[in-house]
């Protein structure tokens, strides 16, 4: 499906999300569905009615104790309980486990009792049947009754799934519509690595280098990212703040207009940090890489610059882009690993020196006269604290780092 026309139809073929557990690739297929009739309806929201009035006591009982109790104290304290309005048993455990992540979310940022509103229910697989092939979805839910939902999504989403596992759903009530994610999950076999890929990711490009176990560079390349885009749409969010500086929030039309700029500004993120991540990913593939990313996790908290770094940096998709690639890489059994990118674009990796700006993204350094760009110096910095961790098949004695990056100098790598 094209990416253009993703957002158009995901109300009717499907959204996926996805995540890695330990080995496993765990995908969510979020779908609109149709109860078979008016019944149907009527009797899945006085469901989700119960159970969020159900999760609603669990927390209210939770809320004052000093420490959440374990889920073995959870069922003696409210097993009997909640079956007395006629739940399942399997409904009962997860309604616990549901109140236990939400008291803890919330005492950990510090935030008052909450106060459940939404429709919604987690439901585990002994309590549905799923059908693939017509697409149908028959929860059982409290006081022994079934409702039957069918699924808005196509063949050719469906056909993915069937060598899948699927443990757990989703059901919500939205504006009298309702939403099902459907969890799947697949183990991926580990492939021998024969090479490692560095990446290293800035604001307006995304650099990877590929390295022979003995430290040759074997390739080189660079993706550009659409930074200046979105800082186009960020600069027509902030003229009609301005222009209506003080009736913007309360004005529907400045609010639809704000709005679309920054579905535009989600939609180009999500888009190219899908086709990063695939074609990085590809390359991986063919060589056999085992990938290594930056660990950028706390770097929004430790970034303190000026306004327009603050700017480029609210929009840098950073953690899309190191998502995606981490997915594809895993979908085709390759290894990921993370190390610290502090001060990989100004060390020199011949002699551990300070580089210096030469110009046009070029550093030399004064002690050796190493000169290369400051991309690909990343990219080996990265592969040489990969290597000295002892990285997977790599020498733990780093390999000569001037052979290729010094002639990398005034050439533009192809796109």
């Amino acid at each position: 499906m094209e990416r253009k026309d993703y957002k158009l139809n995901s109300r009717i073929l499907g959204v996926v999300s996805y995540s890695v557990r330990g080995g496993e690739l765990v995908e969510a297929l979020k779908v609109r569905a149709l109860p078979e009739g008016s019944d149907d309806y009527d009797a899945l929201v006085e469901f989700l009615k119960l159970y969020r009035d159900a999760v609603q006591f669990v927390v209210n009982n939770l809320w004052s104790l000093n420490e959440v109790p374990s889920i073995k104290t959870l069922h003696m304290m409210f097993y009997n309980e909640l079956r007395k309005h006629s739940f399942r048993a399997h409904h009962v455990k997860q309604i616990y486990v549901y109140a236990k992540a939400v008291v803890r979310a919330c005492k950990r940022n510090g935030g008052r009792k909450p106060v459940l509103r939404r429709l919604t229910a987690r439901i585990d697989r002994y309590d549905y049947r799923l059908d693939l092939e017509s697409r149908m979805l028959i929860l059982k839910i409290h006081n022994g009754r079934e409702v039957k939902l069918r699924l808005l999504t196509s063949t050719e989403r469906i056909e993915k799934y069937k060598e899948w596992s699927n443990y757990e759903i989703a059901v919500k009530v939205v504006e009298d519509e309702v939403y099902v994610s459907v969890y799947f999950r697949r183990a991926v076999e580990p492939r021998r690595t024969r090479t490692i890929m560095t990446i290293d990711v800035n604001f307006d490009n995304a650099t990877l280098a590929v390295f022979a176990l003995s430290g040759e560079l074997l390739k080189l390349k660079r993706y550009k990212t659409p930074l200046r885009r979105m800082l186009t749409h960020r600069i027509w969010i902030e003229r009609i703040q301005r222009r209506y500086s003080r009736s913007w929030r309360f004005i529907r039309g400045v609010r639809r207009a704000i709005k679309r700029h920054g579905e535009r500004i989600r939609s180009i993120a999500w888009d190219s940090a899908h086709k990063i991540g695939d074609r990085v990913a590809k390359i991986a593939n063919e060589h056999s890489s085992a990938i290594v990313l930056e660990d950028l996790g706390n770097l929004r908290n430790n970034v303190n610059r000026s306004s327009n770094f603050n700017k480029k940096l609210s929009l840098w998709f950073y953690r899309k882009m190191l998502f995606t690639i981490g997915y594809e890489a895993l979908e085709r059994g390759l290894a990921v690993r993370y190390v610290d990118p502090s001060k990989t674009s100004s060390t020199c990796p011949k002699c551990g020196s300070k580089l210096e700006d030469s110009g046009s993204r070029v550093l030399k350094c004064t002690r050796c006269g190493f000169t290369g760009d400051r991309d690909v110096i990343a990219c080996i910095n990265l592969f040489y604290r990969y290597s000295r961790c002892g990285g997977l098949g790599v020498p733990l004695n780093a390999p000569k780092p001037d052979e290729n990056p010094s002639e990398m100098r005034g050439k533009e790598m192809r796109q």
